[in-house]
């Protein structure tokens, strides 16, 4: 919890809006003012934004944007013919423009990068995350511009392909001038999901580049359905440990040690501990085991580690198919939730339904009110003791074709690949994230 004394002390002794600050270090601290504007306070300044738009002449000749994409914040630096513009906020929300000397920027953006923005491309932040700019005449005149790979966006949907991407920059940066001159003045700069190949940022010359993050381990192929269960979880205790950011699993965490990195993916984080008390760190002794005799890879993964709760940031979500966990929300944003004891009211459905059938499936995946769920159906058993696994939904109202015995795919099987499947789209969000 944010002091607020200490930022009304920051404000000048006025008021502040009571949220959390975006940026807080002992250098520099973001926050908002009582009337909801942005404000910057850096090394002993208060920096409340000029009254009217910094005045300068000239296109921009070169720029420089620097991101927090965890966090959403970025740093963006326009030189032009006589200063420099320094624009410091959220992305796709408020910030504050500063007219500083072009001397400065270098300093300036050093001093960014130590507190952890990254260098990105003034036009996009990663290889597939490009950067929008929003400008605006008026109060409802808006006009957008991107650069994806070599073709500029306008509006969103008016695409004008060029011949590479310094092409694209330059009738970019050209359109701009033109909007400008028109009336028109940066509003907003936010990111969107890129649809051409984009070029990886890297640091500049002279700037030491991160430490690379481990790489996935090479994937070992289960000998069997019992296996296949501790292989996927083995691939996920890989991923909660080795990428630390902007996602846990929940049977992984110690809830004292972990509250730090459960609060910056879950704000509920009191009241999602108290919703799955009895999944947090519930693997912390779990290990592969001999399957008992006549014993499913259902009832092996019941019996050894009893449910999976992924949760993932907002921000790590693109390409995954999400729910909250238990359908409420504060349960936890997810793509992969596994339930030994789930209690899916099963009656409601048949009295909404009519059809007693549905009274015998048994729910073990979340995500039901957006068809994202999934049940095994007991109609047939496999000789190892499997049922086959349906997609399930909230609007299910008859049961699909039965599957033969012999076709029913082990529950540890469809596990193991749906890991691999989400963890290697996960990998790659998080990758940009960590």
């Amino acid at each position: 919890m944010a002091n607020w004394k200490r930022l009304e002390k920051l404000n000048g002794g006025e008021k502040i809006y009571y949220v959390e600050p975006p940026l807080d270090t002992k250098r520099e601290v973001w926050f908002f003012a009582a009337d909801n504007r942005f404000r910057v306070w850096r090394d002993g300044q208060l920096h409340k934004g000029e009254a009217k738009r910094p005045q300068v002449e000239g296109p921009v000749t070169e720029r420089f944007t620097l991101y927090k994409l965890l966090e959403q914040l970025f740093v963006d630096v326009e030189i032009r013919k006589d200063a420099a513009v320094v624009r410091r906020g959220m992305l796709n929300g408020a910030d504050l423009s500063t007219r500083i000397d072009p001397s400065e920027v270098a300093l300036l953006l050093a001093h960014y990068r130590e507190l952890g923005f990254r260098d990105g491309f003034a036009w996009n932040a990663t290889k597939t995350r490009v950067t929008r700019r929003e400008y605006r005449k008026g109060v409802s005149t808006r006009w957008t511009v991107e650069v994806d790979g070599s073709t500029v966006i306008e509006d969103g949907r008016k695409e004008f392909p060029t011949a590479s991407r310094e092409a694209a920059i330059a009738h970019a940066e050209k359109r701009i001038r033109a909007r400008e001159k028109a009336g028109f003045a940066l509003h907003l700069i936010e990111l969107w999901n890129a649809k051409n190949p984009n070029p990886e940022p890297r640091p500049p010359k002279g700037v030491s580049a991160s430490k690379p993050l481990p790489k996935r381990p090479a994937l070992v192929k289960p000998k069997d359905a019992w296996t296949a269960v501790d292989a996927a979880i083995d691939l996920l205790k890989d991923l909660h440990t080795r990428l630390p950011k902007a996602h846990f699993v929940t049977e992984c965490l110690e809830p004292k040690a972990d509250r730090a990195r459960i609060t910056s993916v879950e704000n509920a984080a009191s009241f999602f501990l108290r919703m799955h008390k009895a999944r947090v760190g519930r693997w912390a002794k779990a290990k592969p085991r001999a399957p008992k005799k006549g014993e499913s890879s259902w009832a092996y993964f019941r019996r050894v580690y009893g449910s999976i709760t992924w949760i993932l940031d907002g921000q790590a979500d693109p390409g995954l198919s999400m729910f909250y966990c238990g359908n409420v929300t504060g349960g936890g944003w997810s793509c992969l939730e596994i339930d030994s004891d789930s209690d899916y009211p099963l009656d409601d459905l048949v009295e909404l339904t009519g059809n007693e059938e549905l009274a015998d499936l048994v729910v073990f995946h979340g995500g039901w009110h957006h068809d994202l769920s999934f049940a095994f159906d007991p109609r047939e058993v496999s000789p190892t003791g499997e049922q086959a696994i349906i997609p399930f939904g909230d609007n299910l109202t008859r049961l699909p074709r039965r599957v033969k015995p012999e076709r029913i795919v082990p529950f540890g099987d469809w596990l193991y690949r749906r890991v691999v499947a989400l963890t290697k789209v996960a990998e790659r969000n998080l990758r940009e994230l960590n």
